[in-house]
């Protein structure tokens, strides 16, 4: 049998997203915290690059699916997806793409995340420090992501 490019694509981005909810999936129950979002992160990256509906709605579903098993609220993941989604619309429609637009939009995920959902509906306060590293290696898995995914864009010029 004879797999087209595309085929293999999609079997690679499948695999590749379960991994991420896999990692998230452990992080929590091994760990006890989320540190890095990880389908956060690519959730933003591909609200950016690109915009076909059935990665992004998987990429969704599987943020709601981890909200769930994380807080056992399944609509506490659309508090973050709903606001993301919408900016990221109102970046693609009115400005010029740029980096700044998925670390802004990644910034505003993080701390939904952080100050509304798990301090004020959860009551779970982070300390200072783990804030600012949470951050800080959400920001820069974030550009790891961004820059993938740029490169995967890019067509090759020869013929």
């Amino acid at each position: 049998m004879i797999y087209t490019n595309k085929t293999a694509q999609k079997i690679f981005f499948i695999c590749f997203i379960t991994f991420l909810l896999l990692i998230d999936l452990g992080q929590f129950f091994l760990i006890g915290a989320l540190i890095i979002p990880l389908l956060l992160c690519i959730y933003c990256t591909f609200l950016c690059y690109q915009m076909r509906y059935i990665p992004v709605a998987l990429i969704a579903l599987l943020q709601c699916l981890e909200f769930f098993c994380f807080y056992n609220f399944f609509s506490l993941g659309l508090l973050i997806l709903i606001p993301i989604t919408t900016l990221a619309l109102f970046f693609k429609k009115n400005l010029f793409p740029s980096y700044s637009h998925i670390i802004t939009l990644v910034l505003i995920a993080t701390c939904i995340q952080i100050y509304i959902i798990e301090a004020l509906f959860l009551g779970i306060w982070p300390t200072s420090y783990y804030t600012i590293i949470r951050i800080a290696a959400i920001l820069f898995l974030t550009i790891c992501f961004s820059l993938t995914i740029k490169i995967w864009g890019i067509q090759d010029n020869r013929a």
